[in-house]
């Protein structure tokens, strides 16, 4: 079976494996630890969990071990507590091994791999859903201090396991590809091992790997992939692995229209990861054209959470003009309750822009004091002025 026929196969039955109880918004260590719990007891051994350490406030960080091949690779997600959509389709990818391990595809791929995953590498940041950790360091800007003792375990299995490949999985800011009105679905990146961006051997497997994902992903998201930036930061550990001779993908995770909570994002985490594991397993990758990954178009920042088209804004000197609004949004968790802000972050011509969201203002008339730049209100207050109705993931 080849990586895109498996990937059709992946993506179609998709809902028979995703774990639907899961969501970013319990995606917190309890119900996470709870959830691997239940699925290595029902695994029959083909799962394994241990505990590989704990944060700074003692939550266990845990790695779940699938195959018993020669090829090894190490998983991580989460790293940022607040980026959890790669953790949940990692979720969805040990229910499918609990549920066809004997699939025949299956027992293949993990006579060639064993595979270790890290599905929560910063629960302290997960449970405040928040980017750092407990004391407020980026772990991925920690690779070589080893400060936190979440970076110390990630470094620790490296050493320990040697792994020939690396996945480095995250969550990105709102991005579009390119110059184009295509939001950003996924971004990959080989990342560089210096400043001169060097193509040792290692990192080219790493850019065939990342050339497969593309290539297999382009027939569900034509148009909404990217690559993301390869600028060398040498404190970070995707950088760090791949000049250790990890070869190392980074998956960033962006966002797709109408889809607040990253569910199809979630979906198209769990084809790739599997497809690109299943090219490792079988050695198919190497034959991937680096094309399809070198020739990605950069993230560029062209989207907005909502822009709000076509509204008459108005001052009291008498100036009147219709423009488009841009706004961002930031949830706010108060306690179990979830508030969006609104940051209108500008106003006037937004034509080469796209959003995940778009209100049609027509009609509708707004003074100067009401609506302006960098202005921060509740996003259900902002459609009150505008007398518009609001979104419905905001209610």
């Amino acid at each position: 079976m080849t990586s895109t026929t498996l990937a059709k196969q992946l993506f179609s039955k998709y809902e028979q494996y995703k774990i639907d109880h899961l969501s970013p918004g319990n995606c917190k260590h309890e119900t996470v630890f709870a959830e691997l719990f239940s699925l290595i007891v029902r695994s029959n051994r083909v799962l394994a969990m241990e505990e590989i350490g704990s944060s700074l406030e003692g939550r266990s960080i845990n790695m779940v071990t699938i195959g018993g091949g020669p090829k090894k690779v190490l998983l991580w997600s989460q790293m940022h507590g607040d980026e959890s959509t790669a953790t949940l389709a990692l979720m969805d990818i040990f229910n499918l091994f609990v549920h066809s391990s004997d699939e025949s595809w299956v027992q293949r791929m993990l006579a060639d791999v064993t595979l270790y995953f890290i599905p929560m590498l910063n629960p302290d940041g997960a449970e405040r859903t928040q980017r750092r950790t407990a004391v407020g360091i980026d772990m991925n800007r920690d690779a070589l201090e080893l400060a936190t003792p979440e970076a110390q375990v990630l470094r620790n299995m490296h050493r320990k396991l040697k792994p020939a490949f690396g996945f480095n999985l995250h969550d990105q800011e709102l991005s579009s590809v390119g110059n184009t009105q295509n939001v950003a679905a996924i971004a990959l990146l080989a990342p560089a091992l210096d400043e001169k961006k060097t193509r040792p051997s290692s990192r080219v497997r790493a850019m065939r790997v990342a050339a497969l994902i593309s290539r297999v992903l382009d027939q569900f998201i034509h148009g909404h992939l990217s690559i993301y930036d390869d600028t060398f930061e040498p404190r970070a550990f995707g950088d760090n692995l791949q000049r250790w001779g990890t070869s190392t993908v980074l998956i960033e995770s962006g966002h797709w229209p109408d889809d607040r909570n990253k569910t199809f994002i979630r979906k198209i985490n769990y084809v790739g990861i599997l497809a690109a594991l299943h090219g490792i397993a079988s050695g198919s990758y190497q034959d991937t054209d680096l094309d399809y990954y070198t020739h990605l178009q950069p993230n560029t920042q062209r989207v907005y959470d909502i822009i709000i088209r076509n509204v008459t804004l108005h001052h009291r000197g008498g100036w009147r003009k219709v423009v488009d609004i841009g706004v961002l949004i930031d949830p706010k968790l108060n306690r179990d309750h979830v508030t969006l802000t609104a940051t209108i972050k500008d106003l006037g011509d937004l034509s080469t822009f796209v959003a995940l969201t778009s209100s049609d203002g027509s009609m509708r008339v707004a003074r100067t004091d009401e609506i302006q730049i960098d202005q921060s209100l509740p996003l259900s207050k902002l459609f009150d002025i505008l007398q518009l109705p609001c979104p419905q993931f905001a209610k």
